[in-house]
């Protein structure tokens, strides 16, 4: 297991903090993003932490606003997309079913979007699409964000400990 660890442990914790950033925001703000390995990110970082190559107080607020960012990014494309070639790629009815869904259950959707991967992509931009209130949408995008990444972080800890 070392040596697979060795190229990210022997990294400078800056390089490793920067490349996780940059991953788990391009999830959620590029549409291409949805297949980035940020689950992966967020489970190394917690890793490297509990291994001495990290900070877990530094890892927890660097993924915490890659991610808020990410959000907000895919929330204003969102605003825009009623009319755009992914709108029809995915089908105007389909859309409109996620639209009232993320209008209908408004901070739960937000919620169990950031948590799905996949989901997490589209979810902000639905919420932008469907006019739900930016305050309420940077909130809840701040808060499923500390879960999110909290929760990932940890289990990386723990995976460290055990191994």
């Amino acid at each position: 297991m070392d040596s697979l660890l060795r190229p990210l442990l022997d990294a400078p914790p800056l390089v490793v903090y920067l490349v996780c950033a940059l991953l788990i925001t391009a999830e959620t703000a590029l549409l291409p993003g949805i297949v980035l390995p940020t689950l992966s990110a967020l489970l190394l970082m917690g890793f490297l932490a509990e291994r001495g190559t990290l900070h877990l107080g530094i890892a927890l607020p660097v993924a915490v606003v890659a991610a808020v960012v990410g959000d907000q990014l895919a929330y204003f494309e969102g605003r825009r997309l009623r009319r755009s070639r992914l709108v029809r790629r995915i089908g105007q009815d389909r859309w409109d079913r996620a639209e009232a869904a993320v209008a209908r259950y408004g901070v739960p959707a937000v919620i169990a979007g950031r948590c799905l991967a996949g989901v997490r992509t589209l979810v902000p931009r639905v919420a932008g699409s469907a006019a739900m209130p930016y305050r309420r949408f940077a909130v809840v995008s701040v808060c499923a964000a500390v879960l999110w990444a909290s929760t990932e972080l940890l289990v990386g800890h723990l995976t460290a400990l055990v191994l």
